[in-house]
């Protein structure tokens, strides 16, 4: 351990040499005078891919107590049914699992499957899945690993929002860390700046690191983390008057309880230079939206500068666009940091109306440009066509010696019906009445009332229901027997 004064702050340091996953842990830090103390506490974890970068080169130690490396975290099917608890063990002998809840053993069974794989050469995945959970699964679940060498103890805590209305209870909504875009690399004066997006729910912890060392706040090392909003973060770390000792692999890890994700970010030097040659893409103007003289085609341009070249994407909607018959994606380098990429609609139509957004990106970042293209056509009628909303049925109303004929649809408009029986059409009159009846909003009930229906009133009668959309038909068997 070192204490250094820098600016009258000290600066405090404990190394670990031969690091190894028993060295996982929570430690904590107590600094006093005669004026009083101060405490902080700093956990250390390692990751999967700590083990596998430590791993490859030698055989695995003949002995090694049980380690958790990674947290529990907990997924659940899709139909809300089951619940998937997993978490990562290290231990050589190959570790024993006991799943601890609510002080009692759990077992294998029908509700319960407990599982472990390999991993690695002394790493494994545990899982424990509860089929038809309920309320009464809610609580703490202990993990114990054990082998001659000692034993290693991992809790996580399962709790519902409460029960839907399917009786099925619901984790609370969260998201596993990854980051949505590939981190930056730039430098502003003498400030070399790492940053990645992040995506997540709950927020994340995150941890640097260069060529697997855990990288801490010290002197020329800062990092900062922004919260931007729908589970959006900027995280990033800031190398002061970078050199040649700075390049290297650097990662950015995140952790919650949903998982964990890490970028990547390779810094190589060249001719003693901290960033590589080049930067991110920038749109230099707002975005162009050129129609030809018969309004036969549009063309939507854009004009970016990058080193090196970038690749672009045209996307409309969210759909990622490819030239084919009527979209021609076209690009021109105007020089060697400067260029021009366009999107051409041919024959275009009210479909191609809405937002496209030009995606451009290279290793040192990517930009974005939106384009809103609206077209005048004449307005679409809006409407659906008639379906039936239940089975035709025929109604009996003895009491009033008479028969209707049923049939309930939805459309809009409000469709029209014609009747008929036997091929022959009927029409309002003495003996039959034809109604179309608003039931609720574009709901309507068909119907045909036959007054003193006679054995020769029976056979097939067809209701056709139509509208400007679309028809249908409904064919109604009615059958009256004379009692002896």
């Amino acid at each position: 351990m070192t204490i250094e004064k820098e600016d009258g702050v000290f600066v405090v340091c404990l190394k670990l040499t031969e690091v190894s996953v028993h060295d996982a842990g929570k430690y904590k830090i107590t600094a006093k005078n005669e004026l009083g103390e101060s405490n902080a506490t700093i956990t250390l974890n390692f990751d999967s891919s700590f083990m596998h970068n430590t791993g490859e080169d030698s055989p695995p130690p003949d002995l090694i107590n049980p380690t958790f490396i990674e947290r529990p975290t907990i997924r659940q099917s899709e139909d809300g049914t089951t619940v998937i608890f997993t978490c990562r063990v290290v231990g050589n002998p190959k570790p024993s699992i006991a799943w601890i809840f609510q002080g009692m053993k759990m077992l294998q069974g029908v509700r319960h499957k407990l599982s472990m794989e390999e991993d690695g050469k002394v790493q494994y995945v545990v899982r424990l899945e509860i089929h038809k959970v309920s309320k009464k699964d809610e609580g703490e679940y202990k993990i114990m690993a054990s082998n001659k060498v000692g034993e290693g103890v991992a809790t996580v805590t399962l709790r519902f929002e409460g029960d839907t209305a399917t009786d099925k209870p619901k984790i609370p909504d969260g998201k596993a860390p990854r980051f949505p875009k590939k981190p930056e690399i730039r430098q502003e004066g003498d400030k070399l700046i790492m940053e990645c997006m992040l995506e997540a729910n709950p927020e994340p912890e995150v941890t640097w690191f260069k060529d697997n060392l855990l990288i801490q706040e010290h002197g020329r090392i800062s990092m900062y983390k922004k919260i931007c909003g729908n589970d959006l973060y900027v995280v990033s770390v800031t190398v002061m008057g970078p050199t040649g000792a700075d390049g290297g692999q650097w990662r950015c890890n995140a952790f919650n309880p949903f998982g964990d994700s890490n970028a990547n970010i390779a810094l190589n030097f060249k001719e003693g230079m901290a960033i590589p040659d080049g930067f991110a893409p920038t749109f230099l103007d707002k975005p162009s939206i050129i129609p030809n003289e018969t309004g036969t085609m549009i063309t939507m341009k854009v004009r970016c500068k990058a080193k090196p070249q970038p690749t672009v994407e045209w996307m409309k909607d969210g759909k990622r666009l490819q030239s084919e018959k009527r979209i021609v994606i076209k690009e021109n380098k105007v020089s060697e940091e400067m260029f021009e990429y366009s999107c051409v609609v041919k024959e275009p139509t009210g479909k191609d109306a809405g937002k496209y957004k030009c995606v451009a990106m290279n290793q040192f970042g990517e930009a974005t440009a939106n384009v809103n293209l609206n077209i005048e056509t004449e307005p679409e009628a809006q409407g659906e066509p008639p379906t039936f909303v239940e089975k035709p049925s025929i109604k009996w109303e003895e009491g009033a010696s008479r028969v209707l004929m049923i049939a309930i649809v939805k459309a809009d408009p409000k469709p029209t019906s014609s009747w008929t029986k036997e091929g022959v059409s009927i029409s309002s009159g003495v003996k039959y009445s034809i109604t179309v009846i608003d039931e609720r909003p574009d709901v309507y009930r068909m119907q045909l009332e036959l007054r003193k229906p006679q054995p020769t009133d029976g056979g097939v009668y067809k209701c056709n229901i139509r509208n400007e959309f679309g028809e249908l038909n409904a064919n109604l068997n009615l059958n009256i027997e004379v009692a002896p």
